[in-house]
């Protein structure tokens, strides 16, 4: 047999890995789908939490239990519930995933250690949620509740960027396409059970249970950005600008102005992404062209989910319509109160309700200081360097999702939420052993050096 042979043979093994791990990965979100439908929370969350612990248990590279995590991000259907009327079992499902990581570690324990890029800048921010505690006007089990929760966020990370094996960036950016799928799912399905699309429209929200019109962005946001890495660098592109289009328009059908404009601040990155390094980049515009039409198609055929639509976004005022500006400006006043360690984890309450001030670097100002704001700047000073290190596509176009994410957080929550906490750890970690791997690949030879 040949190089050549073999090269193809390589190739037609990652092709078939390929199409596996896609359908895998759709398989398990059209589970997640089915219990978000049915409301079956309870059963599915537990279903999906010892599924993770067999993995964990008995599988070493842990980068196969993300897709169940990450699954369960989006698994529950309603969420009206107080901190006292939260159900025991969403108590129970962290303590089972943590005797899980437990086990893993010490079964599968490895004498390499990664450095964890992120543990001095993390262990700052949680220092700085508990000093605020001198501060805040309220100390009760909620507080302890949080401070529990921070906890957890960090010993997700050093688990991950200790246990995660191999090169699984491309493995992420695949399940992030099918997540986007489910999200814009979750979407068309709402409206379609509202059995009027165009008056659904003009209300304020769509409420997915896990998450509603601005959280729901989020999410869209990055996984429409990593399936756009597919257009670039994969088969099947014309299959692929059809899912892009669609997300698009369920991230417009979100009806998060915030969202929408996040979304449209980071096309010139997601351009530049594209046209660079692209020797045809005729056939790259061609399929631009192609979802342009797409989205447009829609608006023509139903003029009428166009009308609510075009006048809900003309209405964006920071003032008097979304309250943002005076949310900010008491952000600023509660930092000034309180400058070092700020005012606590509840910083923004109003009677029974906890809420944020919808802009991160705000937010964490008034809650937790200039200590809190030191930690933030340390995180998101030592990511940036760690993925301009040998950066390559995957790690561009996580890159791009992390920007469009954070600049919606500049009038949305995003940093502190739970699931965009898990999913940016977990990018981290991947990014933080991909880049191990470079360092002690041998440089010797490889077909994949032979230029074509």
């Amino acid at each position: 047999m040949t190089i050549i042979d073999k090269y193809d043979n390589i190739i037609s093994m990652k092709n078939r890995q390929h199409i596996n791990e896609l359908a895998y990965f759709t398989i398990i979100s059209g589970i997640t789908f089915f219990i978000w439908l049915q409301q079956l929370d309870f059963l599915g969350m537990t279903l999906f939490v010892l599924a993770s612990f067999f993995v964990l248990i008995f599988v070493k590279n842990t980068i196969h239990v993300v897709p169940f995590i990450f699954n369960m991000l989006f698994m529950i259907s309603q969420t009206e519930w107080s901190l006292e009327t939260i159900p025991v079992y969403l108590y129970l499902l962290p303590i089972i995933l943590t005797v899980g990581f437990i086990i893993h570690y010490i079964r599968f324990r490895d004498k390499r250690i990664t450095k964890g890029i992120l543990v001095k800048p993390l262990l700052l921010m949680f220092l700085a949620i508990v000093l605020s505690i001198f501060n805040t006007e309220i100390f009760d089990l909620n507080y302890v509740f949080y401070l529990g929760i921070g906890a957890f966020y960090l010993l997700i990370y050093l688990f991950f960027v200790q246990t995660i094996k191999g090169e699984t960036l491309d493995y992420l950016i695949k399940l992030f396409i099918v997540l986007g799928i489910l999200i814009s799912t979750q979407v068309l399905y709402y409206y379609i059970s509202t059995g009027d699309v165009t008056d659904a429209l003009r209300n304020n929200r769509v409420d997915l249970g896990w998450g509603i019109s601005n959280f729901i962005a989020t999410y869209l946001i990055m996984f429409i950005t990593a399936t756009i890495y597919y257009i670039k660098t994969k088969k099947y592109r014309v299959i692929t600008v059809f899912i892009v289009a669609y997300e698009i328009l369920m991230l417009i059908f979100t009806l998060s102005r915030g969202g929408v404009l996040s979304f449209i601040a980071i096309i010139p990155l997601l351009l530049y992404y594209l046209y660079h390094g692209q020797k045809n980049k005729k056939v790259m515009t061609l399929y631009l062209l192609l979802l342009l039409v797409l989205l447009v198609t829609v608006f023509v055929v139903r003029t009428d989910y166009l009308i609510p639509l075009f006048e809900r976004f003309k209405e964006l005022d920071l003032y008097d319509g979304s309250g943002r500006v005076e949310l900010w400006r008491q952000a600023i006043e509660k930092f000034k109160e309180y400058p070092l360690f700020g005012a606590g984890l509840f910083a923004r309450v109003e009677g029974d309700y906890f809420g944020f001030y919808h802009n991160t670097i705000l937010h964490t100002l008034a809650s937790l200081g200039i200590i809190g704001l030191v930690s933030l700047l340390w995180q998101a000073f030592v990511v940036i360097k760690v993925i301009f290190n040998k950066i390559n596509l995957e790690k561009g176009i996580l890159l791009i999702a992390l920007i469009g994410a954070n600049i919606h957080g500049m009038v949305d929550n995003v940093y502190f939420m739970p699931q965009f906490m898990i999913i940016f750890f977990v990018i981290v970690a991947a990014i933080e052993i991909y880049n191990d791997n470079q360092i002690m690949k041998p440089r010797i030879w490889r077909p994949e050096n032979v230029k074509k």
